[in-house]
């Protein structure tokens, strides 16, 4: 008759079970951080706050270099790869959304920024120097 195996030997490693259940609510985090973020910089960008919008754009690009770092390739079970997958759709949508209300603005900037070389270009064409501050 056989001998049943030793019950420690049927455990799997503690360290990986703990590293991947203390790492998924973390990688879980910094993807809802990442859409909040997001959705705060489309508010700002609907607003015509573009400065905030900036601010928020820096944040965002910062939180993702964070996570490109710290995210581990472990495997995440339906619910948590759902939920990653909902967040992202999230961020895209976000991101997406915002470049959208950003082209027409930095289409209207560079056009101001063409008049204002075009003004400058004809001064200085007849001899005009600004005043110096």
């Amino acid at each position: 008759m056989a001998r049943p195996m030793p019950l420690a030997s049927l455990r799997t490693p503690e360290i990986s079970m703990t590293s991947l259940t203390q790492s998924l609510p973390t990688i879980l985090e910094n993807y809802q951080e990442i859409a909040s973020i997001t959705g705060e910089m489309l508010n700002a960008a609907k607003a015509g706050d573009w400065d905030l919008a900036m601010v928020h754009g820096q944040q965002y690009c910062e939180r993702v270099e964070l996570l490109r770092q710290t995210e581990q390739k472990a495997p995440l079970d339906d619910a948590a790869r759902a939920m990653k997958y909902d967040l992202l759709v999230r961020i895209l949508e976000n991101d997406a959304e915002t470049r959208d209300l950003a082209i027409p603005q930095l289409a209207r900037l560079g056009e101001l920024l063409g008049r204002m070389k075009r003004q400058q270009t004809l001064l200085s064409a007849y001899g005009y120097q600004a005043p110096e501050e």
